[in-house]
């Protein structure tokens, strides 16, 4: 079976660490507009796609293959490094030597023993941007997120192509997960990548989107309905064919049981393997 990831931060991370075993093709598309902390310095000195979440999804895909991948997460402490993290300056490193994001990615994976394929969603760096309802514009995935209303639109800085091989990816997939995560900074900026849109819209893959467990600490907190419905009305099209919830998937890890109260935790990498171990059971996916 083909899987695809799609999405960033930490909850993209536990998805694919959850689905590795049940799959012969991982592939995860990473958004790269994310502007803070080590990653925010390292994009705004050389110019490049966001770093921290590749790293994240690759160091999380090799816990079980090398006891080195840990070190990759560690934190310098004083001096000019203060901050960043091993594996973003490993990868600005790669990316300097090869000039090309996908194959820097390509490279650290490799190093890690990773068979499963990273990508970015552009080789190219940008950044998203919000409209406000008095026109307003805001930049950057911090500043939106300290947003106290949701805009009325979200953009990106400047358009850029697809990862052609993310393209082919999503086209050729048996089924793709969407989340769980941040729907404006870790779902959404894939979307707004033509390519990668147009691709989801016509794959013939079961498209899943994971709702999350826990409110967002970010302007979607303001939101009344479900995020998956405000970035449908976003994008203007339907990007998914099946939603779980926080309640269906208790209901799930809990034989059919209806749940009175969701869980207010984020997802769990055990959690969703036995979520996923039930879905690709469905006659309607081929697990071939």
């Amino acid at each position: 079976m083909k899987i695809v990831c799609i999405g960033g931060g930490h909850g993209l991370a536990q998805v694919l660490s959850a689905i590795k075993p049940m799959c012969k093709e991982l592939t995860a598309i990473v958004a790269t507009t994310d502007n803070g902390g080590s990653t925010g310095r390292i994009r705004e000195e050389y110019g490049c796609i966001a770093l921290g979440d590749i790293r994240r999804c690759c160091i999380q895909l090799a816990k079980n293959n090398t006891n080195n991948a840990a070190i990759y997460d560690h934190r310098f402490e004083g001096g000019d490094l203060d901050g960043h993290s091993l594996g973003n300056l490993t990868l600005l490193a790669f990316l300097q030597s090869n000039k090309c994001a996908s194959e820097a990615i390509y490279s650290f994976n490799k190093m890690l023993g990773n068979n499963e394929t990273v990508l970015p969603m552009s080789d190219f760096p940008t950044d998203i941007i919000a409209e406000l309802h008095n026109g307003e514009h805001v930049f950057g995935e911090c500043a939106i997120d300290a947003l106290g209303e949701l805009p009325k639109k979200i953009f990106l800085s400047h358009d850029v192509p697809a990862s052609s091989k993310a393209v082919e990816a999503i086209l050729s997939a048996d089924f793709i997960i969407m989340g769980p995560g941040s729907i404006i900074s870790s779902v959404m900026p894939s979307f707004l990548v033509k390519e990668l849109g147009d691709a989801i819209h016509k794959t013939s893959a079961c498209r899943l989107f994971i709702e999350n467990s826990a409110d967002e600490n970010s302007v979607m907190k303001t939101l009344k309905c479900a995020g998956i419905d405000w970035l449908q009305e976003q994008l203007g099209q339907k990007i998914y064919d099946l939603s779980i919830s926080p309640r269906a998937m208790q209901e799930i890890l809990y034989n059919g049981e209806k749940v009175e109260n969701q869980n207010s935790h984020l997802h769990d990498i055990s959690e969703l393997k036995m979520i996923f171990s039930e879905l690709l059971k469905n006659p309607f996916i081929d697990s071939d």
